[in-house]
C-alpha cells in the first residue's frame, strides 16, 4: 500500500480508538493501543509499512518525553515534600522486587526479569488523570499528593530508560562497559544542557520579542530535535534528550509561551505514539503468554495497592478511606514501561515484552476503573479482614510519624542546617565522581604516557599522596554531612519526649536500619546480573527480607509502646500536622491546576 494511503489510515483509526475509548468511558490511550494491535501487520494487516510505524512511534515518544519535560522542574522537585519521596521509593522498590523475583519463578532470565520489574513499577500518569477526571474524582484531596508521587515516578522513568537506552547489547554487559557508556553519554548531555540554559534564555527572549507564535513553535521543535540528536549520537534513546529540551524551556521566563505553542502538535503525535505502539502487539504472543500475563497483572495489583495503600496510610495521616483510594487510583503500569520495553527488544532476546506490557496495561486499567466504584466496599472488606492488632500498630505508627513530621516542620532553624549539610554532601560527592571520571578517563587514552611518568619512583609516590590528599578532604566532608544529618534527624525524634530518649534512639536506629536493609535489597538484583554470579545467590535476598520484617516488628513494638503511653499527646500532634498538610495540598493542587 502507498504511503500517503496508509498515513490516512493511521490518522483514520487513530480517531476512531480515540472515539472508541471515550464511548467506554476509557482514557483514550487504551483505545488507540487497542484498534492499533487490532489493524497492525501482526493481526488483520490494515497497516504494514514498519517504516512509518517505527517513526510514528519515535517521534510520539521524544514529543511525549519533551512534555514531561516542560512539566517538570528541579526547583519544583525540591518542593515536593520528604513524604512524597518516601511513599514513592517504597512503592517503586517493593513493586519491583515483588515483580523481579515473580519473573524470575516464571522461569525467565536475570536481564528479562530486571526489564519485567522496572516496567511494572511505573504507573500510569495520563490515565490515572484521565479515568479520576472521567469519574469526577479529580478535586479530591488526595489527588496532590498522588500527581507528586507521578511526577517523582516519570523522573525515575527517565533514568531508568537512560539506563536500558544504553545496553545496545548482550556484549555491554559488564560493569565497566556500561560505567564508561553512561558516564560518558550523562557527561555530554549535561554539559549541553547547562550550556544550552545559559545561551538560550537571552536569545529567546530576545527571538520571542520580536516573533510570532509560529517561530516560537518552531524554536520548541527545533531544541527538542536537536537535544534527541545529541542523545541518539550518544546511543541513548532521543527521548532522554527530548526530556531534557522539554526542562530547558521550563525554565525559561517564558516557558507557558512555548508550551501553549507546540501543545496542538504533542496532541496528535502522542496519540500516534500509542497508536503506533498498539500496531506492534501481537494477540498470538499474549495468548502464548496468557499465564505470564495473569500472573504479572496479580503481582502488579497486589503490591502497587499495598505500597500506595500502605504509605500514605502511616507516612501522610491519610484515613483508611483515603488510603484505599489512593492504592486503587495508582494501579495502571505506565507509558514509560512501553518504552522501555520496546528498549528491550533492541537487544534480540527473543521475548515480546511490547505484547506482554501492552496485555497488562490494559488489564490493570480496567481494574482501577472498575475497583474505583467498589472503594467503599473494599475497605470494608480489609477491615474486617485485618487484625485488631496490625490495625492498632499501623495507626499509632501513622501518629508517632505524624508526630516527628510535624516537629521537623516547626523547626526551621533545624531544617535549614540539613539543607545546608545536605547541599554540602552533595558536591563532596560531585566532587569525588569528577576527580575518578577524570583520572578513569585520562588513564583510558593516555595511559602509556601515565606509565613513562610513573616508572620514575618519585612521581610516582608524588602522585599517589597527592591523590590521597586531593580524595581525603572531601571524603572527610561527606563523613562529617552524614554524620551531621542522622544526628539532626535523631534530634526530631527525641524532641518530641525528652523521658523517651533511649526508646526514640532505638526506633530511630530500627528506621535507619531498615532503610539501608531496604536499599541493599533493591541494589542486589543489578550486582547478580553485572557482577555474573550464579541465580543461587538470590538466597541472600530472603536473608535481606528477613532481616527487614525482623525490623519492622521492633520498630513497631517500640513506636506501640510510646504512642500508647502519650496517646492523647500524639492525637494532638497528628491532628496539628493533618490540618497543615490539607492546607499544603490545597495549595499544591492549586498550583498544578
Amino acid at each position: 500500500m502507498a504511503f500517503p494511503a496508509e498515513l490516512g489510515l493511521i490518522l483514520l483509526f487513530s480517531i476512531l480508538g480515540g472515539v472508541f475509548a471515550v464511548r467506554f468511558r476509557q482514557p483514550s490511550v487504551l483505545g488507540l493501543i487497542l484498534i492499533g494491535a487490532i489493524v497492525g501487520p501482526n493481526n488483520l494487516g490494515f497497516i504494514k509499512d514498519t517504516s512509518l510505524i517505527n517513526a510514528s512511534i519515535e517521534i510520539g515518544a521524544i514529543l511525549l518525553l519533551f512534555t514531561v519535560g516542560i512539566e517538570f522542574s528541579l526547583q519544583h522537585l525540591l518542593n515536593l515534600g520528604l513524604r512524597s519521596v518516601l511513599i514513592a521509593i517504597i512503592k517503586l522498590g517493593i513493586v519491583f522486587l515483588f515483580s523481579y523475583y515473580t519473573s524470575l519463578l516464571l522461569g525467565f532470565g536475570l536481564l528479562t526479569s530486571l526489564y519485567i520489574g522496572v516496567i511494572l513499577s511505573i504507573t500510569s500518569t495520563v490515565i490515572v488523570i484521565k479515568i479520576l477526571d472521567q469519574k469526577g474524582m479529580s478535586k479530591r484531596e488526595e489527588l496532590p499528593l498522588l500527581v507528586t508521587i507521578l511526577i517523582i515516578e516519570d523522573i525515575f522513568a527517565v533514568f531508568a530508560l537512560t539506563f536500558f537506552s544504553s545496553l545496545n547489547t548482550r556484549i555491554d554487559l559488564t560493569p565497566l562497559n556500561i560505567f564508561i557508556k553512561l558516564a560518558v553519554s550523562i557527561t555530554i548531555l549535561a554539559v549541553a544542557y547547562v550550556i544550552l540554559q545559559k545561551i538560550l534564555k537571552p536569545m529567546i527572549k530576545w527571538l520571542v520579542k520580536y516573533s510570532t507564535e509560529d517561530t516560537i513553535t518552531f524554536i520548541s521543535l527545533g531544541l527538542c530535535g536537536g537535544m534527541s540528536y545529541l542523545a541518539l549520537l550518544l546511543n541513548l534513546s532521543p527521548s532522554v534528550g527530548a526530556f531534557l529540551a522539554g526542562n530547558i524551556v521550563a525554565s525559561l521566563p517564558n516557558s507557558r509561551i512555548f508550551e501553549k505553542a507546540i501543545n496542538p502538535f504533542i496532541l496528535a503525535f502522542t496519540s500516534l505514539f500509542f497508536f503506533s505502539i498498539g500496531t506492534i502487539v501481537d494477540f498470538s504472543v499474549i495468548l502464548n503468554s496468557i499465564h505470564v500475563v495473569i500472573a504479572l497483572f496479580i503481582i502488579n495489583i497486589a503490591t502497587k495497592f499495598m505500597a500506595i495503600g500502605f504509605g500514605s496510610y502511616v507516612l501522610t495521616n491519610f484515613n483508611g478511606r483515603q488510603a484505599v483510594f489512593s492504592g486503587i487510583a495508582m494501579l495502571s503500569v505506565g507509558e514509560f514501561s512501553l518504552l522501555i520495553a520496546k528498549e528491550y527488544g533492541t537487544l534480540g532476546l527473543g521475548m515480546d515484552l511490547v505484547s506482554i506490557t501492552s496485555a497488562v496495561i490494559f488489564l490493570s486499567s480496567i481494574a482501577m476503573s472498575i475497583l474505583l466504584n467498589c472503594n467503599e466496599r473494599i475497605y470494608n472488606a480489609i477491615t474486617s479482614l485485618l487484625p485488631v492488632r496490625v490495625r492498632e500498630d499501623m495507626g499509632l505508627a501513622s501518629k508517632y510519624l505524624s508526630g516527628v513530621s510535624f516537629s521537623i516542620i516547626r523547626d526551621r532553624v533545624n531544617v535549614k542546617k540539613i539543607l545546608m549539610e545536605w547541599k554540602s554532601l552533595l558536591n563532596s560527592l560531585f566532587l569525588i565522581f569528577s576527580i575518578f571520571a577524570i583520572i578513569f578517563f585520562a588513564w583510558r587514552y593516555f595511559n602509556d604516557l601515565f606509565l613513562s611518568f610513573f616508572r620514575n619512583q618519585f612521581i610516582a609516590y608524588f602522585a599517589a599522596i597527592l591523590f590521597f590528599v586531593v580524595i581525603f578532604f572531601p571524603a572527610l566532608n561527606i563523613f562529617k554531612n552524614t554524620s551531621g544529618l542522622l544526628k539532626d534527624f535523631l534530634n526530631f525524634f527525641i524532641k518530641l519526649y525528652p523521658k523517651e530518649i533511649s526508646n526514640e534512639k532505638k526506633i530511630f536506629k530500627n528506621l535507619s536500619l531498615l532503610a539501608i536493609l531496604f536499599i541493599l535489597l533493591l541494589i542486589f538484583p543489578s550486582a547478580l546480573l553485572f557482577f555474573k554470579f550464579d541465580p543461587i545467590y538470590n538466597i541472600f535476598a530472603l536473608i535481606f527480607i528477613i532481616a527487614i520484617l525482623i525490623d519492622i516488628s521492633r520498630a513497631s513494638s517500640l513506636i506501640h509502646a510510646i504512642t500508647k503511653k502519650h496517646e492523647r499527646a500524639f492525637n494532638k500532634l497528628s491532628k496539628k500536622y493533618k490540618l497543615l498538610m490539607k492546607k499544603r495540598m490545597k495549595m499544591r493542587g492549586t498550583e498544578n491546576e
